[in-house]
């Protein structure tokens, strides 16, 4: 097995299930296993909110690159609005934090000041809409990162205007 295969073996009452691949496919075959066993799972799984690496990853793609310094954002973000600017920088650092580049998942008000090239208040302001809109999540004082929501809203919402050429700079 590789360093990325996972292996579980689940058992319950007088069934056996073995999964070998990677988290991904071992988490797809065990809430199918645990649906058929348990049918109210089923609709768990359709109300829960997941975002896939592999998804985030390939939305990051064009947008966000890897390099021996760290991550670094490679799209141009002169339109985005205070919001998704700081949005992508909370992204950029979720994205550093789950490759191993970034020992922690959060950024520092100071930081994403700087990040958005905005006012303290201007950042301020925006962080704490984003919180009440479960995006964004302070754990700290002044010391934030995205939320589960926050990620799949990134993929849905701004890392489209950030890949297509014209983007959102009509709107």
């Amino acid at each position: 097995m590789s360093a990325e295969t996972v292996e579980v073996t689940v058992r319950f009452r007088d069934t056996q299930k073995t999964v070998t691949g990677t988290a991904d496919e071992v988490v797809r075959e065990l809430l199918l296993f645990f649906s058929k066993i348990f049918p109210q799972l089923e609709l768990i799984t359709k109300i829960s909110l997941s975002v896939d690496l592999n998804d985030f990853l390939k939305a990051c793609e064009g947008i966000i690159a890897l390099t021996p310094e760290g991550m670094a954002v490679t799209a141009d973000t002169s339109h985005l609005k205070d919001k998704e600017l700081i949005m992508l920088h909370l992204a950029k650092t979720r994205a550093g934090h789950m490759l191993g580049k970034h020992e922690r998942d959060t950024l520092r008000l100071n930081d994403l000041v700087i990040a958005a090239k905005s006012k303290a208040g201007t950042v301020a302001g925006r962080l704490s809409e984003m919180c009440s809109e479960g995006i964004v999540e302070r754990l700290a004082k002044g010391e934030y990162r995205t939320t589960t929501s926050g990620l799949d809203y990134f993929i849905k919402n701004i890392a489209p205007k950030l890949k297509s050429p014209e983007g959102a700079r009509v709107s």
